[in-house]
């Protein structure tokens, strides 16, 4: 009996005493915080990129449509705007297309296109009618610009939570495809090196 009511009491004194409680939470909880503060600011950090990616693609889509004719050197320096801005991970990319629309062919056509950066090739009439379904209907013999921007992000923190829950935000990619009307002009035109337009 003696030894029963020794166990009872330790018992009673174990669940009653509360030393070290305090530094015990503190470790278990500091973790925790310290993962939802960096997890809150890699999410924030990444819709802030992707916010500037659709910014910056709208900026250089009205850039092209105040234009009456472009050449190499304001798509480079639309580029290295792009660039300047985008705070992506790696080089951005960037394709400019004017295209037209004929209503007797239901069909959309290319009028020039050209490319900065590895990720996109110049349109074909073939690749831009594979895209006809995210393009803006258009009157017969309308022309727009399209212009597309593709960015990197890379998360300053990895946040994943180990083999239960894959949450790095690596090689994350934002796309942006923005059509937009010439302003001043039926059609912006690209200068050739030879000086010859292409409208």
């Amino acid at each position: 009996m003696k030894m029963k009511n020794n166990f009872r009491s330790l018992v009673r004194n174990f669940h009653q005493d509360e030393s070290g409680v305090i530094a015990i939470e503190l470790l278990l909880v500091v973790p925790i915080l310290v993962w939802a503060l960096l997890s809150t600011l890699v999410y924030f950090d990444a819709f802030k990129a992707q916010s500037i990616s659709t910014r910056m693609s709208m900026t250089l889509a009205d850039m092209f449509s105040r234009e009456t004719d472009v050449d190499w050197t304001f798509i480079n320096g639309a580029y290295d705007l792009l660039d300047a801005l985008s705070h992506s991970a790696s080089a951005p990319d960037l394709r400019v297309t004017v295209y037209s629309y004929d209503e007797a062919n239901d069909q959309y056509s290319r009028e020039w296109s050209r490319n900065k950066g590895s990720y996109y090739s110049n349109h074909t009439n073939a690749t831009l009618r594979a895209e006809s379904d995210r393009l803006p209907i258009l009157a017969d013999g309308d022309r727009a610009l399209l212009v597309e921007t593709h960015t990197e992000y890379s998360a300053p923190f990895s946040i994943g939570i180990g083999p239960f829950l894959q949450t790095d935000l690596d090689d994350f990619t934002f796309d942006t495809f923005t059509t937009i009307r010439p302003r001043y002009t039926e059609s912006v035109c690209f200068v050739k090196n030879n000086g010859d337009l292409l409208c």
